[in-house]
């Protein structure tokens, strides 16, 4: 008679209760079976493992020996079947998504949050890379959600559209620009302006608007991504136009935001490689991305307001704000 998995239950059961009787309980069999069985399993490995008496056994120290391997064996078993339900709960596993800078701060962090709720133990890792950086890692099945900051369609990814939402400008408070509901192209001529570098395809745009127009911002500073130029703006060091979910990380930092009267819109994909089994954990995320754009591009549309009223930081209360009066005159008023 060899090993199975029957005569190893009833060795389980057997020296855990104590009795055969209890055994045959526990299994939901006779007691018949179960003395059977250990019979068989005691002529399968060459040992006695238990003493009788009537109908209680007792284990030999060899079954005891037995018996821990047996237990850990068991165990193990049923770690897997829960490991399994938890798979299917969505409770277990892990997810890499990769973001443009655009999205590196509280969107993403915001997003992963409602995700992980009731999903117990995923483990999600973010990573912020460029968004060449991010079609290369995509497509080369080193994560799997890549979210970009450019309308991108490279090859062995599956491209679903994200957004188009458009720019903003940003000014510090206080800026007698801020009073404006919409800021127009000839307003920026002469502004303290916070460039983004020439290499990127949104500055080149904005730079090409400015010519047409015969605008001429006053540079004081070119930086390379979009929280840097924020950052700027939050110390008063001018004004800049950027992507609104970076707007958004400052909008408790003296900075207020505004809806530019030109389009310019802020391309965003999401990407999926074409060759991985995109499974419910993906697809769960993605809606959260989704839900997550929603809601910012909703708060984008209420901070806008002139006469929404912006919070300072702790150290800035005493900075004064400018609001639009009821009859459209500029007011100074403090933080309290």
């Amino acid at each position: 008679m060899r090993l199975n998995s029957r005569l190893l239950e009833c060795f389980h059961a057997t020296v855990s209760v104590g009795t055969v009787t209890g055994a045959a309980d526990v299994l939901n069999t006779s007691q018949p079976a179960v003395s059977r069985s250990l019979k068989q399993l005691e002529d399968a490995v060459g040992m006695v493992l238990f003493t009788r008496s009537g109908n209680r056994v007792t284990p030999t120290d060899a079954a005891r020996l037995l018996f821990h391997e047996v237990d850990r064996s068991f165990r193990s078993v049923r770690q897997i079947g829960r490991y399994a339900e938890e798979i299917r709960n969505l409770q277990q596993g892990k997810v890499h998504i990769a973001v443009a800078p655009a999205y590196s701060q509280n969107f993403i962090v915001s997003a992963t949050t409602a995700f992980r709720q009731n999903r117990g133990s995923v483990h999600t890792v973010m990573s912020t890379r460029k968004t060449q950086e991010i079609t290369d890692l995509v497509a080369g099945r080193q994560c799997d959600i890549g979210l970009t900051a450019y309308g991108v369609e490279p090859e062995g990814t599956e491209v679903i559209p994200f957004t188009s939402a458009p720019e903003v400008c940003i000014l510090p408070v206080g800026h007698p620009l801020a009073q404006r509901e919409e800021i127009r192209i000839a307003d920026l001529h002469g502004q303290d302006f916070i460039y983004l570098s020439q290499i990127d395809p949104y500055a080149r745009r904005l730079e090409r608007h400015l010519e047409e127009h015969g605008v001429r911002p006053t540079p004081v500073m070119e930086v390379d991504n979009s929280l840097i130029a924020a950052e700027a703006v939050s110390q008063g060091l001018g004004i800049s136009i950027i992507n609104p979910f970076s707007a958004l990380d400052f909008k408790r930092r003296g900075v207020v935001i505004r809806k530019l009267e030109i389009d310019l819109p802020f391309h965003s994909v999401i990407l999926l490689s074409k060759f991985s089994e995109n499974g419910p954990l993906i697809t769960e995320l993605v809606q959260s991305l989704h839900a997550q754009k929603t809601k910012c591009l909703s708060e984008i549309a209420e901070l806008s307001r002139p006469t929404h009223r912006v919070d300072l930081p702790g150290n800035r209360r005493e900075q004064q704000e400018e609001v639009v009066t009821s009859t459209g005159e500029r007011e100074s008023a403090r933080e309290s």
